[in-house]
């Protein structure tokens, strides 16, 4: 192995792990259910976030955060997601 792909190698590992550092914690702080209160209805609602979603974005910088399971879905499927604001990553 040559120095410049050596030095490759260990720019990729280093870049991946700084990575991780914003890609671990934001898919961490939005997976798993919640329950939020429907500003539509003003019912309560069980919800999911796309965490894989919100993982990927975090590399950008602002986490791109949507809904990937809602109970109030299929009736209410094309709401605007304003629940998203209760959530705390």
């Amino acid at each position: 192995m040559t120095m410049l792909g050596a030095g490759a190698i260990i720019l990729v590992i280093a870049f991946s792990a700084v990575g991780f550092l914003w890609v671990l914690p934001a898919w961490r702080g939005y997976r798993g259910k919640r329950i939020v209160t429907c500003p539509e209805t003003g019912q309560s609602a069980t919800v999911e976030v796309d965490a894989a979603r919100v993982a990927t974005s975090a590399w950008g910088g602002v986490p791109d955060v949507r809904l990937k399971v809602c109970s109030r879905w299929p009736e209410r499927a094309g709401c605007g997601q304003d629940c998203l604001i209760q959530l705390e990553g």
